[in-house]
């Protein structure tokens, strides 16, 4: 008889569980966890599967182990990283991951207009420059992605705030193949009607709002950005 394989998710929904068991307080901080094979017995998996959950929450910073003796709640059990809950679906779906992209980068674009400094709006222009680069054929469409997160990175960089960078990034990085596919779509449409790029003038203009130290600006040019940027992925606007 052929095993079928677990999901790959598998020790991730172990981990989430346990850690809503964390945050629910029935393990607190300094707790030690049940052994590897209760907790094998409690959720109808292998032990390698339940060290493996256990592993992730250690490298989050939720657990501490000790040798010989197991499994330790740490005292920051909320964890010192971020990352997105388990689904049952497999996880975040391309539109759920664009609502957490348009909260999180409108509200850099504001802050980085209160908040740039002349050092921030040359990284966000010269991003801008090379993501233009790219797009005119100096580069291939991955590259061409690879320099659209920049900008938006510069953009997190000028709110002067390390979790909005992080948040920032981490999206970029969840969003990164669905960007390279926008780009690919809009270079097949300017090369059949020869109409320019719109995201050109959107990220210009985000760029020049933030530069201008006008914060209601660089959130309304945020926002049109990304209601432009969701309309070629297909997602509601």
């Amino acid at each position: 008889m052929t095993t079928l394989p677990r999901p790959p998710s598998l020790a991730s929904r172990i981990a989430q569980s346990l850690h809503d068991d964390i945050l629910a307080g029935r393990y607190v901080a300094g707790a030690r966890l049940p052994a590897e094979a209760s907790l094998a017995d409690t959720f109808g998996v292998s032990r390698p599967i339940v060290r493996e959950a256990i592993a992730q929450l250690k490298a989050d910073g939720v657990l501490v182990t000790r040798k010989g003796s197991g499994a330790y709640v740490s005292e920051t059990p909320g964890g010192q990283a971020w990352r997105v809950a388990s689904a049952p679906d497999g996880g975040p779906t391309l539109a759920q991951l664009f609502e957490l992209r348009r909260v999180v980068e409108t509200a850099c674009a504001e802050m980085a207009a209160q908040r740039r400094t002349e050092a921030d709006v040359d990284a966000i222009r010269a991003a801008l420059a090379a993501m233009r680069a790219q797009a005119n054929g100096q580069g291939d469409m991955a590259s061409a992605a690879a320099a659209d997160m920049a900008f938006h990175h510069a953009i997190a960089e000028a709110a002067h705030n390390p979790c909005f960078t992080g948040l920032t990034d981490f999206v970029s990085q969840q969003m990164l193949a669905a960007r390279q596919r926008a780009w690919e779509n809009t270079a097949r449409l300017v090369a059949s009607t020869g109409a320019p790029r719109a995201a050109d003038s959107e990220h210009a203009a985000l760029a020049e709002a933030i530069a201008a130290g006008n914060a209601a600006a660089a959130r309304e040019a945020a926002q049109q950005h990304l209601s432009a940027a969701a309309a070629r992925l297909g997602l509601p606007g």
